[in-house]
């Protein structure tokens, strides 16, 4: 081989060299740009979409709401702590009274031995007519501003939706029960549903967090005898048909929760010994860790008409919890294990069953609301995605049936999903992300409630469904249907007194 020739195969080795060195710059170059502009396209969305969107605000969210999400958060923190440390060993069976020992003696409750109430010899006196029926109790929180349009007045409510409303809410101040100005009007105007549906039954709901002037009440038999006295009054006065209680919620510490039992029994002796039949519900939390320690659950089915399970707010955004959930799943995903598994519908009203409640006292809870999140990356939308705040939707993440209407017709690029494992759906724009119930959901749900053959359902709450048709269907331009007022509530209604002939109170 000549020297020119090796010289030659040289020079074309290192132009080879070249190219290659300047193929790999252009590459990651190329691959810097992609990246550069992805980001730069990705921030530029999400300022557009955070800021360029004037969210419109169609509910207040009562501060009750917001406070029984900070307890859940905390319960459930406190549980996920226990379980990794194994102090608990969570099972989904339901051989489980020793385990809610455990449960209660690891968060040092102890069960009193002076706990239990003794019946009276006259008996409970709830009147046997009113098992077996199904009940749709609607919960409706008075407006404070009439003049709103998106506050829900009495004047529009079915009065044949229902076949129960709890009207509140009402306070207890020095041991009373207190109605203002605003309450006692609302009972009024309520007086004109039953006069139209006689079998309607209106109840004043009351209750308060775990202090407070209720929590106070509580206490000592004075106390109680003091508020039983201003309840009988209030029940005369406005012609209501009973009270539900709501408290969230008795604690296993300093006898709260037999203090609660106590009042229970108390209310309802009173109603015996006048003769009354009024009724007395009860709204109660729905995760388990709470159920172990809040409550007596032989006691309650002793006394309650039956008991309204609040059995959504299973997942929201929290700074312990930052992902994805949905607000009321109806049964566990596949990939949920432990205390996760146990938060849904199905291990809840079960559960409740299983610990002593009668099956047809057990009255499910539906939401008409759902929870916003704002997703770490709007390409990454599942379940348990990551989140960092509360969504721009509605109020602290609550957010109104019709926010969600609102959300889906005024952004661009909606992705609406609906879970089969659930049974329920949630929809996505950019970094929004909101889980909701629709009526396809809520119909999946209350088929299931009705074939379960539990006491019925209950709607929290007719205030945030769609009263203010907000949520209309579009083919192009063209309306699909006329919209109807409170859409969800409706669907509930047909599907749990379908082939029934008259709705049963």
């Amino acid at each position: 081989m000549s020297q020119q020739q090796v010289k030659y195969e040289l020079l074309e080795s290192q132009r080879e060299k070249r190219l290659k060195y300047t193929s790999y710059l252009q590459i990651t170059l190329l691959i810097v740009l992609c990246a550069a502009s992805s980001f730069i396209v990705y921030m530029s969305w999400t300022i557009i979409y955070r800021n360029s969107f004037n969210y419109i605000k169609l509910f207040d969210v009562p501060t009750l709401w917001i406070h029984r999400t900070h307890l859940y958060s905390q319960y459930l923190s406190e549980y996920l702590t226990l379980e990794a440390r194994g102090n608990l060993n969570f099972t989904t069976n339901n051989q489980d009274s020793a385990l809610r020992d455990l449960t209660r003696h690891s968060l040092g409750v102890k069960e009193l031995e002076n706990e239990r109430i003794f019946p009276s010899r006259y008996g409970n006196f709830i009147p046997s007519e009113r098992s077996g029926k199904k009940k749709l109790v609607c919960y409706y929180t008075a407006p404070y501003d009439e003049d709103s349009s998106k506050n829900l007045l009495p004047r529009d409510i079915d009065p044949h939706l229902c076949t129960h409303i709890n009207v509140g809410f009402a306070n207890v101040v020095n041991n009373t029960l207190f109605l203002d100005d605003v309450l006692r009007k609302t009972f009024v105007e309520m007086t004109a549903l039953k006069k139209i549906n006689q079998q309607l039954k209106i109840l004043i709901w009351t209750g308060g967090a775990d202090t407070g002037g209720f929590a106070d009440m509580v206490k000592d038999h004075t106390s109680r005898k003091h508020f039983i006295q201003s309840l009988k009054s209030v029940l005369e006065t406005y012609r209501i048909d009973g009270i539900d209680l709501d408290w969230e919620f008795p604690g296993g510490f300093n006898r709260q929760r037999q203090h609660f039992s106590q009042l229970l029994h108390e209310i309802r002796r009173e109603y015996q010994r006048e003769h009354r039949t009024y009724l007395l519900t009860v709204a109660v939390a729905a995760p388990r860790p709470i159920v172990d320690v809040a409550y007596d659950v032989g006691e309650i089915n002793n006394y309650a008409d039956f008991i309204n399970i609040m059995t959504y707010d299973y997942h929201f955004y929290a700074p312990s919890s930052p992902f994805t959930g949905i607000n009321a799943p109806l049964f566990a995903r596949e990939n949920e294990r432990g205390l996760m598994a146990m938060l849904n519908l199905n291990y809840s009203v079960n559960y409740w069953h299983e610990a002593g409640m009668d099956r047809d006292k057990i009255v499910i809870g539906l939401p008409t609301y759902g929870h916003s999140f704002r997703l770490v990356n709007p390409l990454n939308r599942r379940i348990g995605s990551p989140s960092t705040d509360f969504g721009s939707t509605g109020v602290l993440g609550f957010t109104s049936y019709s926010e969600v209407c609102w959300f889906q017709q005024n952004n661009i690029f909606v992705t609406t999903v609906f879970d089969n494992e659930t049974c329920s759906p949630y929809t996505t724009a950019g970094t929004e992300w909101i889980s909701y119930d629709d009526v396809q959901s809520l119909e999946c749900k209350t088929k299931w409630a009705k074939e379960s053959d539990f006491g019925g359902v209950m709607i929290y709450s007719l205030n945030t469904d769609d009263h203010g048709l907000h949520c209309r269907s579009y083919d192009g331009d063209n309306l699909v249907s006329e919209p109807q007022t409170f859409p969800l509530s409706r669907k509930i209604h047909t599907v749990l007194f379908s082939n029934i002939s008259t709705m049963e109170n």
